[in-house]
């Protein structure tokens, strides 16, 4: 057996171990995409809301947003009403960490490494929506 046959066996079978995770995290995603009213994201993140920043980061976390629809889903968002340091915190945190990757990477990190992930990535989504609210 030559050296690129044990090669793509061995990729293979990592690929089929992982395949559950991607395709269970891909169809939660969609699921959420594309069920989650966006007015009831603005509801609960508009400029008025307090907790607006911390909450449009929770959401955006599970969501997958692909780099090609990010600009329109926050230009609809701040046109229903979505405070801009809420978008801003929304898009960080589904740019950052979306459920996709969480369930890949707990298939291969522990409960800590994926806990210190999303709380990393929380926390540059909070920080940078309040951040745009102080400046702007």
């Amino acid at each position: 057996m030559s050296q690129w046959t044990k090669i793509w066996l061995s990729t293979w079978s990592d690929f089929k171990s992982v395949l559950p995770y991607l395709i269970g995290g891909i169809a939660l995603g969609s699921v959420i995409y594309g069920f989650m009213p966006t007015e009831f994201i603005a509801k609960v993140a508009s400029e008025n809301t307090p907790f607006a920043v911390p909450i449009a980061a929770v959401i955006g976390i599970p969501l997958y947003i692909r780099a090609e629809t990010v600009i329109p889903l926050s230009a609809a968002l701040a046109a229903k009403g979505m405070g801009l340091g809420a978008d801003m915190a929304l898009i960080i945190g589904s740019a950052g960490a979306s459920l996709t990757e969480v369930i890949l990477l707990k298939s291969i990190f522990k409960n800590q490494m994926i806990i210190a992930f999303l709380t990393i990535i929380l926390s540059m989504a909070i920080g940078a929506g309040y951040l745009y609210c102080y400046i702007f």
